[in-house]
């Protein structure tokens, strides 16, 4: 089953979301002490317009288990995705200027998908797969005809499964300190 994110889900969801932080070595989020990643990550999720908010998570669950994680918005989200949490960073002992994120990452007119991970011990149960049919379902319903993602050119299994989906590379490009290609997809 795929339903959008609860508040209550946090601590199902950052798990799969760290996998992604991790592969990423981000040193934005490399420098963070894990308890302050973890305290602010919960207070994004918890919020109404965080790039983390439970609002642009999709969870798959199987037996009532968070087994996977879809994130998405608009482009046109992304001036304010990050800035909504910088008031709170200091309620996790982060210095009010720490950036974490500030590479662009979507392009007008897409309506992008952040974020898709799945629990390793659900790997190969198609969960990804049926996410992203999600995320085209979720963008038509917003009006959007082009769907994004950003893949790590070090990750050939999810670049083919992009792929199959019918994705194609548009260009490359830089966030954090990895290549990315950027592919999209018409729907």
């Amino acid at each position: 089953m795929i339903r959008q994110a609860r508040k209550t889900d946090f601590s199902f969801v950052y798990p799969i979301l760290k996998q992604i932080f991790d592969e990423m070595q981000m040193k934005s989020i490399e420098s963070l002490p894990e308890d302050q990643l973890y305290s602010l990550m919960k207070l994004g999720f918890i919020s109404e317009d965080y790039r983390y908010s439970y609002r642009r998570i999709w969870v798959a669950e199987k037996d009532g288990k968070v087994t996977g994680i879809l994130d998405m918005y608009p482009y046109k989200d992304q001036k304010i995705i990050d800035v909504v949490l910088r008031h709170d960073y200091a309620k996790t002992g982060l210095p009010v200027p720490t950036v974490i994120f500030d590479d662009q990452e979507a392009w007008p007119h897409e309506w992008y998908i952040d974020a898709l991970a799945v629990h390793p011990d659900h790997w190969g149960e198609k969960i990804a797969s049926h996410l992203m049919d999600e995320a085209e379902e979720v963008a038509k319903q917003h009006g959007y005809k082009i769907i994004s993602l950003n893949v790590d050119q070090e990750n050939p299994r999810a670049q083919r499964l992009y792929e199959h989906k019918g994705y194609q590379v548009q260009k490359s490009m830089t966030i954090g300190d990895r290549t990315y290609d950027h592919m999209i997809k018409r729907i």
